[in-house]
């Protein structure tokens, strides 16, 4: 009877080591259930998303301003950011929250409305393009045919009042591309009208001209203002903010993955230490399994270490990561500089600024003269050098307050805030051109380049009205006319905005 008892106290004894253990067993398990580096994977793979989205919004400003020479840009992060909504989606069963679905599909929803807005926008740009460049050199063409023999040929005053007409066609065209209104598009339909009454006293091949006039301009009349409503569908599809709404809900459901995976460490801690006690009052009944309790509890104790020192790498790699996609996302990764997003983000504050306080920001355009010939001399490592030295150089020239920038190739843009006038801002331009151009050597390879430089600003309200692209343009359109004055110059803007009277429009 007494064997009897014994062995069912011996199986009832076992029974309940082997639940204990799987108890301790799931505890243990629950307290490693956290994958820290896939959590991390799928954060970088939003933040990648995040980044080539903005950056398509820079590529679509680029192309309204025309820096862009075709649309590739506006197409190839598409596959990438596909892929990453294809991960992000495979992510959703870590989060363990059916809300996170939800933000994923209005990403998915904002992104291919924002596809389909910029597939309307490339064919609306592309011919509002066409028409732009047309109109330049079309008119150019015909006022020296008007100096020519159709000009001896027509009474004066007809050749003066279509070459009036003209100039005005032109000016009214360029200055709505910039900044398009309802009274500047009657104007320009007026001017087209006067047009029509003096063909005929012209040649076909004029008349011709001047109905292609017409139709050129009534394409922009059309496009510009298709253009900027399209534009402005394609800023209100809140890719951003649905992305940052995805964002927190993953970081909360992996918050809530991380304490749970405490609240198990916690409660193994003190499963242990019960279970400790358990052991210790058996030991004193079985010496023999002494030895076993103390493997179980430093087996514990490593777990436990190898766990917090894992989780402290794991942090620290996210953190080094989050770090470098910031400094990639505004820094230029060849001079240092910022690069244009970042320049954007700077010169919106400024005008804000400005707008409150009266001041004004200044944009300097800059492009080199000469990089081409290094390139092809000496090739892109010699380039390279000459891009870093011509960074560090203006740089040398600034204030600590003023911002430079490299938009990409040759291309730079200093941002001045606070300018006292004209003066102030071509004392900034001369010093640096003299920088660039004191640039004579290049990893010992002989140099010779200089600079066009077009130099915009804006004042207070109406600055900041007028916006970022809009100055922008204006310092661009500075540039190339100080390249088409022979380079080598500066050249400031007609719209250019001071708190002094105004002098003269190009410094060379």
């Amino acid at each position: 009877m007494r064997g009897a008892l014994g062995t069912w106290r011996r199986v009832a004894a076992l029974l309940l080591l082997i639940g204990l253990m799987v108890v301790l067993g799931v505890l243990f398990q629950r307290t490693q259930a956290v994958d820290i580096e896939a959590q991390n994977r799928v954060m970088l793979n939003l933040r990648e998303l995040e980044k080539l989205d903005s950056e398509w919004n820079v590529n679509i400003l680029r192309s309204h301003i025309g820096l862009n020479t075709n649309y590739d840009p506006l197409s190839a992060p598409l596959p990438r950011m596909r892929e990453l909504q294809l991960r992000l989606a495979g992510a959703l069963p870590m989060t363990g929250n059916p809300k996170a679905e939800d933000a994923l599909e209005q990403v998915k929803r904002a992104l291919v409305k924002k596809e389909e807005l910029v597939e309307q926008f490339k064919t609306q740009n592309a011919i509002l393009r066409n028409s732009l460049i047309f109109f330049p050199p079309a008119i150019t063409d015909l006022k020296t045919e008007l100096n020519g023999i159709e000009g001896a040929i027509v009474q004066a005053r007809t050749v003066l009042a279509l070459d009036s007409a003209l100039n005005n066609l032109l000016s009214d065209i360029l200055r709505y591309n910039l900044a398009p209104s309802p009274a500047l598009a009657a104007q320009i339909e007026r001017t087209i009208a006067s047009m029509q009454p003096l063909r005929g006293d012209f040649s076909d091949s004029v008349s011709d001209t001047i109905d292609e006039l017409g139709r050129h301009a009534h394409a922009i009349l059309r496009y510009r203002q298709k253009e900027n409503e399209l534009e402005m569908h394609i800023a209100n599809s809140r890719t951003a903010e649905a992305m940052e709404k995805l964002g927190n809900l993953f970081d909360t459901s992996f918050d809530q993955v991380l304490i749970e995976k405490q609240r198990y460490r916690t409660y193994l801690f003190a499963y242990s230490g019960l279970l400790l006690l358990l052991l210790m009052y058996v030991a004193r009944r079985l010496l023999r399994s002494y030895s076993i309790i103390g493997e179980v509890n430093r087996s514990l104790q490593a777990a436990n270490e190898t766990l917090e020192h894992r989780v402290a790498e794991r942090t620290a790699a996210l953190e080094a990561q989050t770090e470098r996609l910031k400094q990639l996302a505004q820094h230029d990764s060849l001079t240092g500089l910022i690069n244009y997003g970042e320049l954007t983000r700077l010169l919106a504050h400024a005008l804000v600024r400005a707008g409150r306080r009266g001041d004004v920001v200044v944009a300097m355009f800059i492009d080199l003269d000469g990089f081409k010939a290094v390139n092809d001399t000496y090739g892109h490592a010699t380039g390279d050098l000459v891009l870093c030295e011509v960074a560090r150089r203006v740089q040398e020239k600034l204030r600590k307050e003023d911002a430079l920038a490299r938009l990409g190739g040759d291309e730079f843009v200093i941002l001045l805030e606070e300018v006292s006038g004209r003066d102030g801002a071509l004392r900034v331009a001369q010093q640096t051109l003299e920088a660039i151009r004191s640039i004579t050597d290049a990893g010992g390879c002989p140099v010779r380049i200089s600079a066009s430089i077009g130099v915009a600003s804006a004042k207070g309200k109406e600055g900041f009205m007028r916006g970022a692209p809009a100055l922008l343009a204006d310092a661009d359109q500075a540039m190339y006319q100080a390249k088409q004055g022979g380079k080598n110059g500066i050249s400031f803007s007609p719209q250019a905005q001071w708190n002094e009277a105004p002098a003269a429009a190009t410094t060379a």
